[in-house]
Formats: C-alpha cells, structure tokens, sequence
C-alpha cells in the first residue's frame, strides 16, 4: 500500500501526537508499505528524524479551522498535495489543526481512502478561568467548529477512536460519530515500544544520584494541562524521607521555574521532600527511568489515552492519576482526585509492596495483550486493506 501520514507536529518535536505519528510511519513502513509523512516546517529536522523508509514532506503552515485564528502560511501548496495524492490511504492525526483542517478541504480531488485518528476533541469545552467571563469569547469562536464536526466527519472513509469511551470531555467526537456514522468507527488504542521499555538501561538513579528506597516519577512537558504543581504538592504533603520525586519535561520554562520556587519555599514545611526536575531527556534516558520508578503520577486535567501511563504499565510500574480521558479504564493503578486523596494514595503504594506488585503486573499484562504498538500497527494495516476491498 501508499500511505500518506498526516500529523501537525512531528520529531524533533515531543508529546503523544508526534510520538504516534513517528510510530504509525515506522511501523507501516517497516511491513514493506511506502510511506510519506506531511507535517509542519522545522528547520531543525534533519534525516535523522525520518524513520527508515519514510519520506517526510514539510510545509510552512500554522493555525486551524477555527475562527479564532485560521491557518497562516503555505496552506495552498499544502492543499495541492492533498489534492494530487495518488496513493491508497490518507492517515490523518488530529482534528483541531491545520493539518487535518485544510486536507479536509481537498479530499475530493484524492481518490484515496481517508483516515483519521482522534486523539481527542476539545473545541467544545470551555475552561474555566479564575473569573467567569474569562475565555467567553474564546469559547463562542471555536463553536462554528464544533457545529462542522459531522460534515468534517462525512470526509473520512473511517474513524478511528482510542477508546470505546462517548463522553462529553475529551470524547465528544466519538458520541457524534455514534450518532451520525457509526458504520465507519474503529476502536484503536495507542500503544508501546515493549522491547524499547524491557530493555533501557538500569544506571537512572545513579546518573541522577537518587539514593533513596523509593523513586516517583512524573513524565509531561511541564504546562497547567498537565499540571505537575499539583503532583509536586501532593507529594511533599507526604514529607518522606525515604522518597524522591522526579519531573522529566521537555524544556524548562515560566511553569517549570514556578514548581522550583514552590519547592524552595515549601521546605522549610516539607524538610524532607526530595525532588527533581529534569529537562530535554533523551528517550533512551526517559526509559531507564520508568524501569527505576516504584510509582508514577499524572496530575493533568486533560488527557485522552496518555502515552506516559502506557509507558508506566509496560514497565511494571504502578501508577497514580487523576480521572482524565480513558485512564479508568486501565489496570495497573488508581485514579483519585488530585490533592490528599493523592498523598494518602503515595503513602498506601509505598508502604505495600505487595499491592504496587500486583498493580504492575496486570498494567503489565494489559500492554502485552493490547496496549502494544506491533498490535496497533498490525490494526491500522488490517483495518486499511478492508477499506480497499471492492
């Protein structure tokens, strides 16, 4: 088969999407399918990004859909791409971007068949801010969006959602879909690299000088959605000496340097919180640190099927989050509200061994079973050879 990937981020950027995108493209590319990558412009990606096999396609385009901005740059040249596509399958990562927002517009002109994998849908929700007409006026431009959504739908062949979850949070698309083309859903859930986990390297605590009995770790970009001042508040309430806590982030910025003022002011309460707070982590080194974990924490307040609980559960590793996106669904930790509901919960993981053990191993289960790359991929092909079908 020829299939074009599209995805709005892609390496050298981080997070789950652009994670996705590079996996989707190896592992299609891998089982002998020719594949090409659309993404956005980034003069810092070189060969080296592209996986074997893969070509990847850059555009200088921005924005979305929405009337809040609408997209900027190049999106003519993107469209005529689109547009003179020969190949079988159009993947599409994401709504809510200008990679799917324009492609959209020229579908008709491409005989391929569409795809497109929500990650979840957020244009509906309004967040609340500290005074109740903050973010109004935010929230009345994106509706025209949400109102498109079933015509938008109506360009896709087939709609793949991570979850069997219909909610009005992160997935309001999917209740949609159910309502207007439940024909064309398939449920596909993200994965994991297996081998990748059960293999990184044993020297994390060392490297860091981490010499307590128990190590806790919090893997996100450091932002308010993922909200690691909560998890580094309700870790210090715990006060042990015997536990450290790291943060690995993308890059240090405005958020990250409020969690280290916090830090420094809550000690002289806390003196016995140990914390630590990493920055632009190779994946490799970010491996080795779930293979030392004894606890992970998600804080955030708004998830779809987070990739950095995933990575916990293959490892073995227990976790603790709040009740965001599909998270419930999965074995291997709890889901509590974020405050002392999370520092008593800190405290019961590491005071029973015997229950952290158990956790893991049915997390672990879970992600050889199901919540596994090579059986994602192996979904995707099957699923794009019955679209093919006469």
């Amino acid at each position: 088969m020829k299939i074009l990937v599209i995805s709005f981020t892609f390496p050298p950027h981080t997070g789950g999407v652009a994670e996705a995108a590079r996996t989707q493209s190896a592992g299609l590319a891998a089982r002998g399918h020719e594949v090409t990558v659309a993404t956005g412009f980034d003069s810092a990606r070189s060969p080296e990004h592209s996986p074997p096999g893969v070509s990847v396609r850059q555009f200088k385009v921005s924005g979305d859909a929405n009337l809040r901005g609408g997209c900027e740059g190049d999106s003519a040249a993107y469209g005529q791409f689109i547009a003179s596509y020969d190949g079988d399958i159009i993947l599409c990562n994401c709504w809510q971007n200008w990679a799917t927002d324009v492609a959209i517009q020229f579908f008709p002109k491409s005989k391929a068949r569409k795809v497109l994998v929500s990650h979840g849908f957020s244009a509906h929700i309004w967040h609340p801010y500290r005074h109740f007409a903050w973010g109004l006026g935010q929230w009345l431009r994106a509706q025209p969006y949400v109102l498109r959504l079933p015509q938008m739908m109506k360009a896709f062949d087939r709609l793949i959602f991570l979850s069997s979850r219909c909610d009005a949070g992160r997935f309001f698309d999917h209740s949609v879909a159910r309502r207007f083309f439940s024909d064309r859903i398939s449920i596909i859930p993200n994965g994991v690299h297996l081998s990748a986990l059960q293999n990184a390297g044993t020297d994390f605590r060392q490297r860091w000088n981490i010499n307590t009995k128990y190590l806790l770790l919090n893997v996100a970009n450091y932002c308010e959605r993922k909200n690691q001042l909560a998890t580094l508040r309700d870790f210090m309430r715990a006060n042990r000496p015997d536990a450290t806590l790291v943060f690995v982030g993308g890059e240090f910025n405005d958020y990250s340097a409020a969690m280290k003022n916090f830090y420094e002011s809550s000690r002289a309460k806390f003196p016995d919180a140990q914390v630590v707070l990493l920055e632009k982590i190779p994946r490799e080194t970010i491996n080795s640190a779930y293979r030392a974990a004894d606890v992970f924490i998600l804080s955030a307040t708004e998830e779809t099927q987070p990739l950095a609980v995933l990575d916990a559960m293959a490892s073995g590793v227990p976790f603790i989050s709040t009740k965001v996106g599909c998270v419930s669904d999965f074995p291997g930790g709890w889901v509590v509200s974020s405050g002392r509901a999370t520092t008593q919960t800190i405290n019961q993981f590491l005071d029973r061994p015997e229950l952290r053990r158990q956790l893991g191993d049915d997390g672990r289960a879970a992600c050889v079973a199901k919540y596994n790359w090579n059986e994602v991929i192996a979904a995707y092909e099957n699923m794009f050879q019955r679209l093919l079908l006469p």
